[in-house]
C-alpha cells in the first residue's frame, strides 16, 4: 500500500504546478479519499462495500466476520481492478486490529481475476492483514480455487493457509459460523442447492454409521451445559439453591480475580482449539483449570459462548419490538447533564419494568450475575479500556438472535440515542442497582438493599458457590458403556455441578 500511495503522490505531483502549494496536503489519508471518490463520485466505494467484502455480525467466538463474495466481483472490462483491490484493503483495514474471521464464497463468479492480479492482491496483503485474522473459510471451493491456494502458499506464506478450511456445503458452514448473519448471495445459494442435493443422494449410498448407546446419549446429554435450555434444572443444586452452571460461575470468579486489568477483555480470543478442550470438558462434567487451560480470554469467551449458544436466546425477535420502545435522548438533551441524568432514570426504569419483565426468573438472575461482572469491569475502564458502552456493543450479539440478520445487527448498537439490545446492555451495567433491585432482592435477601456494595456482594455470592460446590463436589458422569455390557448402577449427577 505504501509504494501504491507513492505512486499516486508522484503522479499528482506530476500534474500540479509547485506554487499551488498542493504538496503539503498529499497526505495518505488524502490518497484514500481520492481512491474512495474516484471519478464516478463513490460508486464503485459503495457497490463493493455492499456485495463484494462487508461484516456479517460475529462468529461463535465472537470475532467480527468478513465474507469476501466472488459472485459479486465486476467485470475486469469495466472496472480498475487496482481500484477495486485499494478499495478491498481499505475495508479490511477496519478489522485487522483485532481477531477476526474470514468467510470466502467462491460461488457463482461470473468473472475471475487474473494471476498476476490474485498474486499482487496476496502480496499487498501483509503481515499486518494475516496476523490476526484466525481462520478462512472458503466456502463452494472448485479445483482451480484450490490449485490457487495451494501455489499462492508455497510462492508466498505456507504458514498462513494452516488457517484455511475447506467447506464443501452451506450445511456444513451453517456448523462452523452463525450462518443466519450471514446475507448469502442468491447465485450461491443457486449452486449450493446442486453441491447439496449430490451429498444427500451420496449419503444415501454410505453404509451407516455406529450410534450411541442410549445410555450413553443419556449420560452425554446429562452432563453438558452449553447449549442446554436455561430452566430450574441448569440454575439450582440438589438443596434447590440458586447455583450457576459451573463455566459461567468458575468464569465469572476467574475473570473477577484475576481480568479486571486485562486491556480489552471481552474483545480478544484465544486459540479455538484451547477454547474448544475447555468448553468439551465442561461439557463432559469433568475439571477445568483455567489458569493453565488459557486464562484471561478463555474465561472470558466462554461466558459469552454460553449466552450464544442458549436454544433461545436472551432476546429473539418477539421482543425486538419492546426493545425498540425503549425511550431515546432528544438531540438537545445530550448538551444538559440534569437532562441526561433525568432520560438515564427513565431508560434504566424501561429495562426494569418493560423489557426485563419479558424475561424468565432463570434468566433474570444468569444476568444480574453477569452484569455485575460487567460492573466492576467497567470501574477499571481506565486500565482495561472497556467501558461499559465497548462491554455493550461486545456483548450485545450474544444476546440479540432472530431469522433476520439485518435484524440483528441493528440491535447490537449502544448509546443514549439507540433503542437497541446494546443499549439495554449498557443501561444493565451502569444502572445496576436499580434495574436488578428485584433480582438483588432474590439473590442477598434482606441484607441486600443495604449493601454498600452490591455489585461486590453479588460477585462475593458466586465466589461462594464455587467454594460450596466444591468443598462437595457430586460424582462424576459414569463412562459410555460398551455396545452390549450392563451399565452399573450410580447416584443421578448433581444439577450443581454443571
Amino acid at each position: 500500500m505504501d509504494e501504491q500511495y507513492r505512486q499516486w503522490r508522484r503522479r499528482v505531483l506530476d500534474t500540479t504546478p509547485l506554487s499551488s502549494g498542493v504538496q503539503t496536503r498529499l497526505s495518505y489519508e488524502d490518497f484514500k479519499a481520492s481512491v474512495m471518490q474516484g471519478d464516478d463520485n463513490g460508486r464503485l466505494l459503495n457497490y463493493v462495500n455492499k456485495s463484494v467484502i462487508f461484516q456479517a455480525g460475529v462468529d461463535f467466538e465472537s470475532r467480527p466476520m468478513v465474507v469476501i463474495s466472488a459472485c459479486g466481483l465486476p467485470s475486469p472490462s469495466a472496472v480498475d481492478y487496482d481500484r477495486l483491490l485499494n478499495l478491498i484493503i481499505f475495508r479490511l483495514d477496519q478489522f485487522v486490529e483485532s481477531d477476526y474471521t474470514v468467510v470466502m464464497l467462491t460461488s457463482g463468479a461470473q468473472h475471475n481475476p487474473g494471476w498476476n492480479w490474485l498474486t499482487k492482491a496476496y502480496r499487498r496483503l501483509d503481515r499486518k492483514y494475516r496476523k490476526n485474522v484466525k481462520r478462512v473459510y472458503v466456502v463452494h471451493p472448485s479445483t482451480w480455487s484450490k490449485v490457487l491456494f495451494q501455489i499462492l502458499g508455497k510462492i508466498v506464506s505456507p504458514k498462513f493457509f494452516a488457517k484455511v478450511t475447506w467447506v464443501d456445503t452451506l450445511s456444513q458452514l451453517a456448523t462452523m459460523v452463525p450462518l443466519t448473519q450471514i446475507n448469502i448471495p442468491q447465485p450461491v445459494y443457486e449452486y449450493n442447492i446442486k453441491v447439496e442435493g449430490a451429498a444427500a443422494s451420496s449419503a444415501l449410498r454410505q453404509p451407516s454409521s455406529p450410534v450411541l448407546t442410549d445410555t450413553a446419549a443419556a449420560a452425554m446429554l446429562e452432563s453438558r451445559v452449553f447449549g442446554v435450555p436455561l430452566d430450574g434444572r441448569l440454575m439450582t443444586n440438589r438443596q434447590g439453591r440458586i447455583v450457576l452452571p459451573r463455566p459461567v460461575r468458575e468464569s465469572i470468579s476467574y475473570l473477577r480475580h484475576n481480568g479486571l486489568a486485562t486491556e480489552g477483555l471481552f474483545r480478544r480470543s484465544p486459540p479455538s482449539t484451547v477454547l474448544r478442550s475447555a468448553k468439551d470438558a465442561y461439557n463432559s462434567g469433568q475439571p477445568v483449570d483455567l489458569e493453565l487451560g488459557g486464562g484471561v480470554h478463555v474465561a472470558a469467551v466462554l461466558l459469552k459462548l454460553f449466552f450464544r449458544e442458549l436454544p433461545e436466546p436472551v432476546f429473539n425477535s418477539h421482543s425486538y419490538t419492546t426493545v425498540r420502545g425503549l425511550p431515546v435522548a432528544a438531540a438537545d438533551e445530550s448538551n444538559s447533564a440534569d437532562a441526561a441524568k433525568e432520560m438515564d432514570a427513565v431508560r434504566a426504569r424501561y429495562v426494569k419494568e418493560v423489557v426485563l419483565a419479558l424475561l424468565s426468573r432463570e434468566c433474570r438472575l444468569l444476568l444480574c450475575f453477569t452484569c455485575a461482572l460487567l460492573a466492576d469491569v467497567a470501574r477499571n475502564e481506565e486500565t482495561n479500556r472497556m467501558s461499559a458502552f465497548n462491554l455493550a456493543i461486545v456483548w450485545a450479539p450474544n444476546l440479540a438472535r432472530s431469522s433476520n440478520p439485518v435484524a440483528d445487527v441493528a440491535m447490537c448498537s449502544a448509546g443514549p440515542a439507540s433503542a437497541a439490545v446494546g443499549s439495554v446492555v449498557q443501561i444493565m451495567v451502569t444502572c445496576f442497582d436499580s434495574v436488578f433491585d428485584a433480582e438483588l432482592a432474590d439473590i442477598l435477601g434482606s441484607d441486600g438493599r443495604i449493601a454498600d456494595d452490591r455489585v461486590a456482594a453479588v460477585l462475593d455470592v458466586v465466589d461462594r458457590m464455587n467454594q460450596d460446590e466444591t468443598a462437595s463436589p457430586s460424582p462424576p458422569p459414569p463412562l459410555p458403556p460398551r455396545e452390549g455390557s450392563l451399565s452399573p448402577s450410580s447416584p443421578p449427577l448433581g444439577n450443581g455441578d454443571k
